[in-house]
């Protein structure tokens, strides 16, 4: 059935097991732009929403949902999220445990994070082409959000994290 894999990887079941699931369902095959395949939706999801509400920029863990089927988050997203975590440091690109940014429906660029004397340690960051002007902003509410979360002090951004006026900006919307 096409465009089944996609669902059978969110749900996590096997791919032939869509067909005979599907019409128990409500879903309905629905067409995304640029997709050569279809989508299945909910009828409630097609209906254009009110005015959204911002939601808060947030890291999303290398293992969240939104990114276990790599095709799809580069549909969705143009965002190719790697996880280096088993390549030798020396081959890495992004960091050993690197966590995707999202802000306003999209993913900006990813951050290797970990904690160290009771702070959030960014050990590299990067933004993609299509981040936005608010892209230090999110970086920071984000930022913010995961140190609470995790119980740390303060939020540290490594010197070599990034190239140094992009750690000096990022430093300053920490502040």
């Amino acid at each position: 059935m096409p465009g089944s894999d996609d669902l059978a990887d969110y749900l996590r079941i096997h791919p032939q097991t869509v067909p005979r699931l599907l019409p128990t369902t409500p879903l309905i095959p629905a067409t995304v732009s640029q997709w050569d395949k279809p989508a299945w939706a909910h009828p409630t999801a097609l209906t254009p929403p009110g005015e959204p509400s911002p939601q808060p920029a947030l890291f999303l863990g290398p293992f969240d949902n939104l990114l276990w089927h790599r095709p799809r988050a580069r549909r969705l997203f143009t965002f190719t999220h790697l996880f280096e975590a088993q390549k030798p440091a020396d081959r890495r690109t992004h960091g050993h445990y690197v966590c995707p940014l999202l802000a306003d429906g999209r993913l900006i660029g990813p951050a290797d994070l970990t904690r160290h004397n009771n702070a959030l340690t960014v050990l590299h960051v990067s933004f993609e082409d299509h981040a936005g002007p608010d892209a230090h902003s999110h970086f920071a509410h984000a930022c913010n959000h995961m140190a609470t979360l995790t119980t740390q002090t303060r939020t540290v951004i490594a010197d070599d994290a990034a190239k140094a006026a992009l750690v000096t900006a990022l430093r300053t919307a920490l502040t």
